[in-house]
């Protein structure tokens, strides 16, 4: 027969019961103080990171429909404004105050304007637009370009390249206020039939 515990026995396992039980609950609080904050950086990484892949692709699906637009229509002088108006339907359902610029210009062997190696300028033979946030269309215009010196009557045929400047901005500003994209697109002009071509 087993003898009975000493009260004291039971007083000493309750204690350090008690004095377990508090030392997991204070471990468990430290190692949620530690979790939360990464989870809440990375759910909001996703969000933020999510939105701002948005926007780049509708950028650069708009760059790639203008250029398309304007490589069918090189000698025609109304180019820029169907440009223009391509890449407004196809950025019409982001926010109004986030694209920035629109340049159609001739593209090098590189795909940049005139000789540049960078969108730094907008050459000759370049036409930038600015964005109104009221109209929600790339509207205003500055600088040329002749569409009747466009080659497209012998190879190799000239470019038409369209970069598209957006202002992404960030919901919860755990990232920064807003992020620049750009993206641009280049397409070789179609030929026109040769009786469009002087000899």
């Amino acid at each position: 027969m087993q003898p009975a515990p000493r009260p004291h026995s039971r007083t000493l396992r309750a204690r350090l019961a008690r004095r377990l039980s508090r030392s997991e609950r204070g471990a468990a609080a430290v190692e949620f103080a530690i979790i939360v904050p990464v989870l809440v950086l990375l759910t909001f990484g996703i969000i933020e990171f999510s939105s701002a892949y948005h926007d780049e692709s509708l950028t650069a699906d708009a760059a790639r429909a203008g250029a398309r637009v304007g490589s069918s229509m090189a000698t025609d002088p109304g180019m820029p404004a169907a440009v223009a108006s391509a890449v407004n339907s196809a950025i019409s359902t982001m926010p109004s105050d986030q694209p920035q610029e629109l340049w159609i210009y001739k593209a090098n062997n590189a795909g940049y304007p005139g000789t540049g190696t960078s969108f730094s300028s907008c050459s000759p033979d370049c036409i930038k637009y600015t964005w109104s946030s009221g109209a929600k269309a790339f509207t205003g215009s500055s600088g040329s370009w002749s569409m009747s010196n466009n080659q497209v009557c012998k190879l190799p045929y000239d470019q038409i390249g369209v970069y598209i400047k957006v202002k992404h901005a960030f919901v919860t500003g755990m990232f920064g206020s807003d992020m620049t994209l750009t993206d641009h697109a280049v397409f070789r002009f179609e030929p026109v039939a040769s009786t469009a071509c002087s000899s």
